[in-house]
């Protein structure tokens, strides 16, 4: 995947990537205008999108029902400084005790959660 950044006013960024345009920005005590998530906000959010997305398509392989489903996602530091994301899951009364296992089991198919527990290599250079 390409994926092409460009530098806006102020401290502004735009992605392009396939049809689709990202913007971000920084909060107003960060030097921006906060018009938009800043890039580590979307990391983050990128986490728990993928989680749900993971649990629509189980449920929707199934039938079952996805309106009263929540996720949310909290993130913090432990001790050391690493960062910890945790992500519940609220299953309506009625979703189906058969599946309540193996949706987790779903969510953790998550290809972000995956990619960075494989610990990626990041190379930066100049052209």
């Amino acid at each position: 995947m390409d994926i092409e950044i460009k530098i806006l006013d102020g401290v502004k960024l735009e992605a392009k990537l396939a049809d689709h345009t990202i913007n971000s920005d920084q909060p107003k005590d960060g030097g921006g205008e906060g018009t938009a998530p800043n890039p580590f906000e979307y990391f983050v959010a990128s986490i728990g999108l993928c989680v749900g997305h993971y649990i629509n398509i189980f449920c929707k392989q199934r039938e079952i029902p996805t309106e009263n489903i929540k996720i949310t996602e909290k993130t913090s530091r432990n001790n050391e400084g690493k960062m910890i994301f945790s992500i519940e899951v609220k299953l309506p009364s009625d979703f189906p005790e058969k599946y309540k296992d193996t949706v987790l089991k779903a969510a953790e198919s998550c290809a972000v959660k995956k990619a960075i527990q494989s610990q990626p290599v990041f190379e930066l250079k100049l052209v």
